[in-house]
């Protein structure tokens, strides 16, 4: 939960469109992966994009945003496997292209068993931003702080009630990430707390190549990392089922419980550490991924920790959006 919103263009469109092929609702990771999928494989669609995420997110709810951006392709599970290898894949092309992403080639370190897994760290920010810009430039319209009010059947297709008006389009995508539960309240999607805890520890030559580092503490583990944040390496601090932290209205800092409940005897160096910020969101619970058609033509997807997921998700919405409309 570390990457800070890029810079948006200056030239978005203003005048939302009547009507449209596509209509894709968010700007995240999936939201921009299956526009950016869409303008390659069906360019002949009109698709839009609007995007929901306000510049000021008080709820915290545009979690890329917040995210940590470790993106492993190494699992026993093999949907899981592939879903990420996809990820790894694009992320490795765009870095050959020389797209900047503020890259960290690293390595998930598993203290409990010794293994060490390949992993790419990479700016969220930076890759929803180029999805999206690489989405305009094939033609795709992308309209910036449009809060999505409703999605509704019409006739053969839906129309999409936005703050700028309505669209009617043949095929909507609902991918708003935590906020899908807003339009959705009953869609079956539980909501989580997810937080950062950005540390004072300095960060010398030989710490660079720290792997992610997976400390087993208690019923939970912590994880330790090295990320760019804002153009500076910094080390970073996560926690699953160590401390029980409900709270999603804001960030709590139990940095000092961490270390009592274990993490500083497994990594001594961290005792001395102190909280300099803590970057949080709210994401769907467990990292699940979550696939609704409540209606013909209207998908509704989510996913937690959505980025190392985004290639192979944008790639399969697609197909599903553009199969029947396409040809």
């Amino acid at each position: 939960m570390t990457d800070l919103p890029a810079d948006l263009p200056t030239d978005l469109p203003t005048d939302l469109p009547t009507e449209a092929d596509v209509v894709i609702c968010g700007g995240g990771p999936i939201g921009a992966s299956t526009a950016h999928f869409l303008a390659r494989t069906a360019p002949q669609l009109r698709v839009v994009v609007i995007d929901d995420a306000p510049a000021d997110d008080t709820s915290h709810v545009t979690t890329y945003r917040y995210s940590g951006g470790s993106v492993r392709w190494t699992w026993s599970d093999p949907v899981k496997r592939e879903m990420t290898a996809e990820t790894a894949d694009l992320v490795r092309s765009l870095l050959a292209d020389g797209v900047d992403l503020a890259a960290i080639e690293n390595s998930y370190h598993l203290l409990h068993t010794g293994e060490h897994i390949p992993a790419l760290n990479i700016s969220a920010a930076k890759l929803v931003a180029h999805l999206l810009e690489q989405a305009r430039g094939a033609g795709v319209q992308v309209y910036s702080d449009t809060v999505v009010d409703g999605v509704r059947p019409e006739g053969s297709g839906h129309l999409v009630e936005t703050s700028r008006g309505t669209i009617r389009a043949a095929r909507v995508l609902v991918a708003l990430g935590a906020a899908n539960k807003r339009l959705f309240p009953h869609g079956g999607v539980d909501l989580e707390k997810r937080q950062l805890f950005v540390l004072d520890a300095p960060v010398p030559p030989e710490r660079e190549g720290m792997p992610h580092t997976i400390v087993p503490v208690g019923d939970g583990f912590g994880y330790v990392f090295v990320k760019s944040v804002e153009g500076r390496l910094r080390v970073l601090v996560g926690q699953e089922d160590i401390v029980e932290d409900d709270d999603t209205s804001g960030a709590v800092d139990y940095w000092a419980t961490l270390l009592d409940r274990g993490l500083a005897t497994a990594l001594p160096w961290l005792r001395e550490a102190k909280t300099e910020q803590i970057l949080w969101g709210v994401d769907i619970a467990q990292k699940k991924l979550v696939l609704d058609e409540p209606e013909p033509g209207l998908l509704v997807a989510g996913c937690g920790s959505a980025v190392r997921s985004s290639a192979w998700l944008g790639r399969t919405l697609a197909e599903r959006l553009s199969e029947p409309l396409a040809g």
